[in-house]
């Protein structure tokens, strides 16, 4: 068992480490290299967006065909002179109406004098944490099946401290190994009537018609505006108010209901912006400042000044959603 001083220390430490790491601007990390992922690529080299980094387990995806392929030594390297470079005056902006990202004050003849710089690199999700102590992008692109915050966020909380030199992704991922992950998934069995009364007033938060899915055993909730059978476009840009595709009124956003949640149980909402039209992203800064007060509820949890004793572990729950205006999903945790 571990010394709770102990934790408590490293969790300072890590808090500490993570708000000294830097959000690199114009850095875009798109996780997945597939159909989504390679059509994002697109985007950015037509749209010259300085610098783009693909990554996927699997190095035969699409979007290995289209970038330049680096080991992670060479990644490293490059991410380090990234974070080295002054702070650009120019950077791009994602404004949600038009669906497009733009640059502030950019004449065409700058814009056609640069070159993208587009990269490709076979890694896992959970490298992520590695990746991140090397610069925070300014937006990443999740292109996976899958939850990629609530799937990475167990990595996410044994993020690595000041890396050695020449340390590889392994090494780190060696080190964070050896301890276990504070907070694990909230998993809710058909027979524990307790949890399930909490699982069922926690839906009952949001509106009947915009829940897609209530999966307890797996501690998820699934938010569209769409209906089932119903597919959305491609191309939708997303208006905050109605949606356009099925004519529908919005009185509220997926992200509002989300953060209106917090109001009577503890969570994070990581509210994905509109990159494209159909193609959302992560905020750096936004994800940076989740993940350093996910951190502080770890460790308020964990010094338990009060002295109350949190037994039951919808006591020690939060909630993790990943949202957009239209659609959303939300994983509950709770801390060990």
């Amino acid at each position: 068992m571990e010394n709770p001083n102990f934790e408590i220390s490293a969790m300072n430490e890590k808090i500490n480490r993570l708000e000294k790491t830097q959000v690199i601007k114009n850095y875009y990390l798109v996780l997945g290299g597939g159909k989504i992922g390679t059509d994002f690529l697109h985007y950015a080299r037509k749209n010259k967006f300085p610098f783009v980094l693909v990554i996927d387990r699997d190095e035969t995806v699409p979007a290995s065909d289209e970038a330049d392929i680096k080991t992670e030594v060479e990644l490293v390297n490059l991410l380090k002179n990234k974070a080295s470079e002054p702070s650009p005056n120019k950077v791009f902006k994602s404004p949600r109406v038009s669906g497009a990202i733009k640059r502030e004050d950019e004449g065409e003849s700058e814009k056609e004098g640069r070159e993208p710089e587009i990269y490709f690199c076979k890694m896992d999700l959970k490298h992520i944490p590695f990746l991140l102590s090397h610069g925070i992008p300014e937006y990443i692109i999740p292109a996976v099946p899958c939850h990629a915050v609530a799937y990475m966020l167990s990595d996410l909380l044994k993020f690595p401290l000041e890396p050695a030199k020449n340390e590889n992704p392994e090494k780190i991922e060696d080190k964070s190994q050896k301890g276990s992950s504070p907070v694990t998934e909230l998993i809710i069995g058909p027979e524990n009537q307790r949890l399930m009364a909490f699982f069922e007033k926690l839906a009952a938060s949001f509106p009947a018609d915009v829940i897609a899915g209530r999966y307890p055993e797996h501690g998820m909730l699934f938010f569209s505006y769409a209906r089932e059978g119903e597919i959305c476009p491609d191309g939708c840009p997303g208006p905050r108010d109605r949606c356009p595709t099925f004519g529908r009124i919005k009185p509220n956003t997926i992200t509002e209901y989300a953060r209106k949640l917090r109001q009577s149980l503890p969570g994070w909402v990581f509210e994905s912006h509109q990159m494209k039209p159909g193609t959302g992203g992560l905020k750096g800064k936004e994800l940076k400042q989740n993940l350093i007060e996910i951190f502080e509820f770890v460790r308020a949890f964990k010094e338990n000044k009060s002295g109350e004793r949190f037994e039951n572990p919808e006591d020690r729950a939060f909630f993790i959603a990943t949202t957009c205006t239209c659609h959303g999903v939300l994983n509950l945790f709770y801390v060990l």
